[in-house]
């Protein structure tokens, strides 16, 4: 067992810098999440994966590629088209979406994008989640959803739901500060919809910070609540797959301790895999953490999802659609066709 596999890190800048590489060579991480901060241009983007495949051959490489307002290979590919803008058309606008984006995810070798959202339009403006809304209600959200996954599959990319519980009724930005869902449970289980029926298809689904006094009495955020993450996620939705964390250090949990702290306190919670975005150097003292005695048997079930987690990756890849892409275009028409067709399905609309 290996803890380090279950953190995923961000690195600092457009390069891999020697100590960023020291520190990834030295522990291992499962994988690694690209951000804006992380890409220029196709040269640099090609650049920096393959030093990273150097380092860590066996990880995932994960991004945050929704479009619209998330779109972080918007300067290599062009812009995709966001989920408010797919929200006004039929699911089958998603579904090219969601397969140009995962062509774009592959031709520079990433194996994960976090999307879709399925987050319920409940109206706030300061969460963070304006333009990232597929619909107000499961009905506009679940096919959309649902198309989205399927074009990732078809690319050979995976997905992940987020945010778990549902993340529509916050009032405030976690990414600042903490923000409580003060919604009754008969009103939250319209939040839920979506990711029960799309959680199995999806494989993964990413818990966020909010408070919900409604699930959890002990007012923890739901990275950090067994109550949320077993009880809810595990048990009443019956979901096996892998579950991850966000950003584990937004805001939102300043009040939980440090950074390696926080860390134990989440993957003890059931979180799978920790997101630690920006704090490279914080990775030797959270492994430490995660390989805790008392954390052996949470451990050995992390593994064992990331590996199944795994599995669904190299699947996908083999893909009909996306290994005809492959076999039949050079890597540069491919670069063009992917970013033709993210323009013309917005051109179409």
């Amino acid at each position: 067992m290996r803890a380090a596999e279950q953190v995923f890190v961000g690195i600092p800048g457009l390069e891999l810098d020697s100590e960023s590489a020291g520190l990834l060579s030295a522990h291992q991480p499962g994988g690694v999440i690209l951000f804006k901060r992380n890409i220029k241009d196709e040269e640099q983007l090609n650049d920096l994966v393959t030093d990273l495949r150097r380092v860590l051959p066996d990880a995932v490489l994960a991004i945050d590629e929704e479009g619209g307002r998330v779109d972080r290979l918007k300067d290599v590919v062009g812009p995709a088209p966001a989920a408010s803008f797919l929200a006004r058309h039929a699911p089958s606008y998603a579904l090219q979406a969601g397969h140009w984006v995962a062509q774009a995810l592959r031709l520079f070798d990433m194996d994960v994008d976090f999307a879709p959202v399925v987050d319920l339009d409940r109206g706030g403006v300061d969460n963070a989640l304006d333009g990232r809304y597929f619909g107000a209600t499961p009905a506009a959200v679940v096919p959309r959803a649902q198309a989205f996954l399927r074009g990732l599959h078809s690319g050979g990319a995976g997905g992940c739901l987020k945010h778990f519980p549902g993340l529509g009724g916050a009032g405030q930005d976690t990414h600042l500060q903490m923000s409580a869902v003060f919604l009754p449970v008969e009103e939250l289980r319209t939040d839920l919809a979506p990711f029960e029926a799309l959680c199995r298809m999806a494989g993964a689904v990413m818990v966020g910070h909010a408070l919900y006094p409604a699930y959890d009495s002990s007012m923890r955020p739901a990275t950090l609540s067994p109550a949320i993450i077993g009880g809810l996620l595990r048990g009443r939705l019956g979901f096996e797959g892998l579950v991850f964390s966000d950003d584990m250090e937004m805001k939102a949990l300043d009040e939980w301790g440090d950074l390696p702290e926080r860390c134990e306190i989440c993957f003890a919670a059931g979180c799978d895999v920790l997101l630690v975005c920006h704090t490279l150097a914080a990775l030797p003292e959270i492994v430490a953490r995660l390989e805790h005695p008392s954390l052996q048997e949470r451990l050995a079930e992390a593994n064992l999802r990331l590996d199944n987690y795994r599995q669904r990756l190299l699947t996908l890849r083999s893909a009909q659609d996306y290994v005809n892409f492959m076999r039949e275009n050079s890597r540069g028409d491919r670069l063009g066709r992917i970013r033709q067709a993210l323009a013309q399905i917005q051109e179409k609309a």
